[in-house]
């Protein structure tokens, strides 16, 4: 099975921030998802966090991302394909 790759950038509660991201970042571990890299930002809505991140077929993928969707504290989630 092939590796997929993912850029997903979320849009955090501010005041929130730092527990959703450990929210975040536990819900793709037990997802079996790879974390790559991590970029953490004040924006203009709130925080942004940036999460390179790879699996074993897009499935996965879609998984994560329906459940990072009802966390509480993620605001948005767009999803990148890698250039």
């Amino acid at each position: 099975m092939d590796t997929e790759q993912r850029t997903f950038r979320l849009r955090l509660e501010r005041t929130a921030a730092m527990d959703a991201a450990e929210a975040v970042l536990a819900t793709l571990r037990r997802g079996g998802v790879q974390l790559h890299a991590m970029r953490m930002a004040p924006g203009v809505h709130g925080m942004n966090l940036d999460l390179d991140v790879a699996a074993e077929g897009e499935d996965a993928l879609v998984l994560a991302r329906m459940r990072l969707c009802n966390l509480i504290g993620v605001l948005k989630i767009r999803v990148q394909a890698p250039i």
